[in-house]
């Protein structure tokens, strides 16, 4: 992954990590001898520190930094935690923490003040990749007031491709407030991380269904059963799981594979959410024992 980015004497390569993915993870830094801080301070830090964000200075011999790019079943085989996003910078740790800190909340486009998890790969690579000026890769992510002080994010995960986000050359600063475009991205980006989760479940739940099938084409078509179902009111992740299975068994638009259309009339039916599934499910039982579908 990092040899994406070009190596120099002069850039140092840092990571923020969610604690909330790495089970002790404050342990982990304090034990590793890599310099690391948590962007909590005080009562805030008291309380959430083990669920918090930290930045890190990775060494390439450290164990830890070892274990974060290493994929596997041992509990510190880290890769598949999808633990945070890595930097590279000429700037030190206290630079970076003052700056990154200034982040964790921000305005949305109405005013409000939020929560901004920006720390997530899927949250990072949908807003680092909404083009023209409404970009984070506009300042101020990877600038100060003083300049440039992040050359590169870099968003790694298991569910998509790595990809490496440059800093542009401006320097101008400006207010940490979302735009709508960035809005959209991020809700965009939060629907695709859904539909991954999704299409991992299915993987470890019907590993003989799934061997053939590509990640991204499983992605795909947890994606088609939900666009197709969310016409119906049918949006629920645990909702989507059942169906997408479904269709991984039975095929595209399975509901329209009733003889009799009962099933695509509980679709769109005025049912809740609840109610059209436990019904479905009924159905699909009946046509399945009769051998119909």
């Amino acid at each position: 992954m990092l040899s994406e980015i070009t190596e120099t004497t002069q850039l140092f390569t840092y990571a923020i990590l969610d604690a909330a993915k790495v089970v002790g993870l404050p342990e982990l830094l304090a034990t590793s001898g890599l310099e690391h801080r948590c962007f909590y301070k005080g009562d805030t830090f008291d309380q959430l520190g083990d669920v918090a964000p930290w930045i890190v200075r990775l060494e390439a011999e450290n164990r830890l930094t070892q274990n974060l790019f290493t994929q596997g079943d041992a509990p510190w085989n880290l890769w598949d935690n999808e633990a945070g996003i890595f930097l590279r910078s000429s700037q030190s740790l206290d630079i970076l923490w003052q700056h990154f800190r200034k982040f964790t909340k921000v305005q949305n486009s109405s005013g409000e003040s939020v929560y901004f998890r920006y720390w997530e790969p899927h949250v990072a690579r949908a807003y680092l990749g909404v083009g023209g000026s409404d970009a984070l890769g506009s300042p101020p992510f990877f600038h100060n007031s003083n300049g440039k002080v992040v050359d590169a994010v870099i968003c790694c995960g298991t569910q998509d491709v790595s990809t490496v986000h440059r800093a542009p050359e401006t320097s101008a600063e400006t207010g940490y407030k979302l735009t709508p475009a960035q809005e959209r991205a991020l809700i965009q980006g939060e629907e695709r991380r859904r539909r991954a989760d999704i299409a991992t479940a299915l993987r470890k739940c019907f590993p003989d269904q799934t061997e053939d099938v590509p990640q991204g084409q499983l992605i795909d078509n947890v994606g088609r059963v939900a666009v197709r179902m969310g016409a119906y009111g049918i949006r629920q992740v645990r909702n989507i799981h059942v169906l997408a299975s479904w269709q991984l068994f039975y095929g595209d638009l399975f509901e329209r594979r009733d003889p009799n259309g009962n099933l695509y009339n509980i679709c769109r039916s005025g049912l809740g959410e609840d109610a059209k599934l436990v019904q479905m499910q009924s159905r699909m039982d009946a046509l399945h024992s009769a051998g119909v579908i």
